[in-house]
């Protein structure tokens, strides 16, 4: 037993001496790990805590950047940027150095104390533009105009009767504007129509001469061939061959009986004693007799003269208004001009049912007015096919131009064997006496359409010419549409007289500096936008982009000047209360922001809402632009007011009517009357639609409304003008109803005609023209200190932190945070630098 003990003993004492240290063993092991885990969560707690310190910092200095704004654009415009003047730009540098001192307070020098475990870290703050921030940038110049506008545009968007309500009153007048365009186009086609017959006729008529032009060469060729028998026939052609056969003894006969040498007694003794002598003596005597006063030099010079006469006008056959020469090319005018006038009288039939769908939708004045205007016109259009029968019977089916170049080669032939006739003659080839041997009379070949189409022929001639009986005017319709253009060349005098303006143009090396360039191209007359040029279907389509267009446009009519502007007080628009109280307590031509629109702040001072709609850099150009188009929509509406007029219509219709008429009365009849009482009317309402349109525009430049739909004889301002075209007493004008200013329109055709982008980018050029001129007190200045392109409405604000980890790795770091709420805050920098970026904007 003792023995065990022992042993136990033994092993017991063995085993202690082999355990000792091994709780200190043990600790050390634990320790590595905790000290290792502590030490990361130390370094990950301050990481935390530079972190938050650095949100903070960085949300800070975003937000202390973007107050320093650019005052000068917030008082003039209500617009925000980061200043970009050298003062402002220091003072946000000196800022990002006392956000810094978050870090660490006593890092300006102050004695500060208190728990900062981070004020060793190394810290640099910065902000950079976020890109597309900045007023150049359409979207963000929209945003930031919408948010200037939105609560100031509340009472008239919400007004019953304000401006978006009033613009409903464009889309009544949509139908009737598209029947006033399809009537303007008959008009003219219809004028284009008689101008086209007129022409077919002028070349008929010389086609219709050519069966004359033939007989009458038939006649000379005759007279010539009778003239030649009859030479041949005749004793002085007889004793001028009888000469050429026996002229040595007619010229011995003429020399022995002038001889003064030769003694008459020794003739006569001579003659007595010789009979044969006295015979042959005799025989000369009869030959002197015959010939002595026979000059045959002067005989033939004489006879080549006469026969000439009769040579030369079938040498070279010309007639008028047609011969060999120009038939053809008469023929070849005719076929064109059938063609011109088939094209005419189909574009003209599908203009009188293009109308006629219109008038469906149109107002009753006008679709009545218009169809009382065109019932007859389809009389007239039946005739399209006569003219083109007419030509087909005269070249495809009868080949008149091939019969005339055969009829120019056999007549040549036929002259030219009358030439060698003369020349026989001449030369006493032809024994004198005998028959003719050569043709006496030629004929030429010809189709004349008047055998087949006389009735119609006759009827042109009686539209053309008039007829016979003397009776009518075919120029009634002439003189009538004559006496329109005069007015409405008088009144489109009037309306394009050369502006007069003191606004400034837009230098080339300014423009090129802008936004976006200038327009190019001519300027429309205001004739182009007669009819069609209003219309709201594509502002109606516009969706939810109509209000920002409209936002944008109100801000610019609160912003910027026109060419009524200074003119005097404006009274209340007439689009929000179609009212005429001027506006009580209300300071002239005040912007939205409070400033006097003047030449020192407004650059293009009197044009600028002209540069939105026209875009060019010469402000003349844009002034024509604004009134082109304004008095195009004016001579659509006042076109629409002849039919609404009851005493005008009338009046139109009746001098219409009386032209027809006159023209009716020469024999043409009611198939070609419709067209001169379609042109006459049209004329005369367009004459009338110009000098009221003048009027207008004269009121409106006077900053007056001009009552849009005129229905009664007292809206009308242009009286003297159209009592001397009408010839009927016009009252004085009344202001009672409703009615547009300059403005008005204006703002009405920048909703329009303008597209958002364009209406923007223009915007921000006058923004920046007016920054610049600002900026210079309106003193003189050649290049851009303010730029939309530098402008910043958005920054990244940065915020970097470089502090020593414990024993934390960087990658480790960045992985730790991965996954993590905070990915998106804190990400790696370069040089073992931390940061936090925030975006703060306007």
């Amino acid at each position: 037993m003792k023995i065990m003990k022992k042993i136990w003993k033994k092993e017991k004492k063995k085993k202690r001496i082999g355990s000792h240290g091994i709780i200190t063993v043990f600790l050390t092991l634990m320790m590595v790990p905790v000290v290792a885990i502590s030490s990361v969560m130390v370094d990950v707690a301050r990481l935390n805590l530079y972190s938050s310190q650095a949100v903070m910092a960085a949300d800070t200095y975003g937000d202390a950047v973007l107050s320093e704004f650019d005052n000068l654009l917030k008082e003039l415009y209500g617009l925000f940027s980061v200043t970009q003047n050298k003062e402002g730009l220091e003072a946000v540098n000196k800022l990002a150095d006392t956000v810094g001192y978050s870090f660490n307070p006593v890092g300006d020098g102050k004695s500060l104390s208190g728990f900062m475990p981070y004020k060793d870290a190394d810290v640099k703050i910065s902000y950079e533009k976020v890109d597309g921030a900045s007023l150049s940038n359409n979207n963000v110049l929209m945003t930031q105009i919408s948010d200037f506008m939105k609560y100031r545009i509340v009472e008239q968007v919400m007004d019953e009767n304000g401006i978006l309500s009033s613009l409903g009153e464009f889309e009544t007048v949509d139908d009737d504007m598209d029947a006033i365009k399809k009537r303007k186009e008959i008009s003219d086609k219809s004028q284009k129509a008689m101008e086209d017959i007129q022409d077919y006729y002028d070349t008929l008529k010389a086609i219709a001469a050519y069966p004359d032009y033939l007989d009458g060469l038939e006649r000379r060729f005759v007279a010539y061939s009778d003239k030649l028998e009859a030479v041949v026939k005749s004793e002085e052609y007889e004793k001028y061959t009888y000469y050429l056969e026996h002229q040595e003894e007619i010229e011995a006969a003429l020399e022995m009986f002038d001889s003064e040498e030769e003694d008459t007694d020794t003739e006569s003794s001579s003659s007595e004693d010789d009979p044969e002598d006295a015979e042959k003596v005799a025989d000369m005597a009869d030959l002197y007799d015959k010939y002595k006063d026979f000059d045959v030099d002067e005989y033939l010079d004489d006879l080549e003269i006469e026969l000439l006469v009769y040579e030369n006008p079938l040498t070279d056959p010309k007639g008028e208004p047609i011969n060999f020469d120009n038939a053809g090319e008469a023929i070849s005018a005719l076929r064109v001009q059938t063609v011109m006038l088939d094209n005419t009288l189909k574009t003209l039939k599908e203009q009188v049912r293009e109308l006629k769908e219109h008038l469906v939708d149109c107002s009753d004045d006008i679709r009545v007015g218009i169809e009382a205007e065109i019932k007859d016109l389809e009389d007239i259009l039946k005739l399209s096919d006569q003219f083109q029968e007419v030509y087909d019977l005269i070249e495809p089916t009868n080949q008149d131009k091939l019969k005339n170049e055969r009829n120019k080669s056999d007549f040549a032939y036929e002259v030219g064997e009358l030439k060698d006739i003369r020349e026989k003659i001449l030369s006493g080839e032809i024994e004198a006496g005998t028959d003719r041997t050569w043709k006496s009379k030629v004929w030429g070949q010809w189709y004349d359409f008047r055998d087949d189409k006389g009735e119609f022929y006759q009827e042109l001639q009686k539209f053309c010419e008039g007829g016979a009986s003397g009776k009518g005017d075919k120029d009634a319709g002439d003189k009538k549409i004559d006496e329109a253009k005069d007015a409405q060349e008088k009144a489109e005098e009037e309306l394009n007289k050369p502006e007069q303006t003191e606004a400034r143009n837009i230098p080339d090396g300014i423009a090129a500096q802008l936004k976006s360039g200038g327009a190019t191209g001519d300027v429309l007359g205001f004739s182009d936008y007669f009819s069609g040029g209003l219309s709201l279907k594509n502002l109606s389509a516009g969706g939810e982009h109509a209000l920002d267009k409209f936002l944008v446009t109100s801000y610019d009519f609160g912003m910027f000047s026109s060419r009524v502007t200074g003119v005097k007080a404006p009274k209340k628009n007439s689009l929000e209360t179609n009212m005429t109280e001027e506006k009580k307590d209300s300071k002239e031509d005040i912007s939205l922001t409070g400033y006097e629109m003047s030449p020192d702040i407004n650059y293009l001072y009197g044009a600028e809402l002209e540069y939105l709609l026209g875009g060019y850099n010469n402000s003349v150009s844009n002034l024509n632009k604004s009134r082109n188009i304004i008095c195009g929509v004016r001579e659509t509406m006042n076109f629409a007011a002849s039919y609404a007029i009851t005493e005008i219509n009338e009046a139109i219709c009746a001098v219409a009517d009386t032209a027809a008429t006159a023209v009716a009365a020469t024999g043409v009849g009611a198939a070609v009357a419709p067209l001169v009482r379609i042109s006459v009317s049209g004329a005369l309402r367009l004459a009338f639609a110009l000098i009221e349109t003048a009027a207008d525009w004269m009121e409106l430049k006077e900053r007056d409304k001009v009552t849009f739909m005129k229905t009664e004889m007292e809206d009308l301002n242009g009286i003297d003008g159209i009592a001397s075209l009408l010839h009927i007493d016009i009252p004085e004008s009344s202001e009672d109803k409703f009615g547009l200013t300059y403005e008005d329109y204006m703002f009405v055709l920048l909703c329009i005609f303008t597209d958002s982008n364009t209406l923007t980018s223009r915007t921000a050029n006058l923004i920046t023209l007016n920054m610049n001129q600002a900026k210079h007190k309106g003193g003189e200045w050649s290049s851009l200190d303010f730029k939309m392109q530098d402008t910043v409405t958005a920054v990244k604000a940065t915020c970097k932190v470089k502090a020593d980890f414990v024993v934390l790795p960087d990658n480790f770091a960045e992985m730790f945070y991965s996954g993590t709420s905070t990915e998106s805050q804190i990400e790696r920098l370069e040089n073992h630098y931390f940061g936090y970026s925030v975006i703060r904007g306007y």
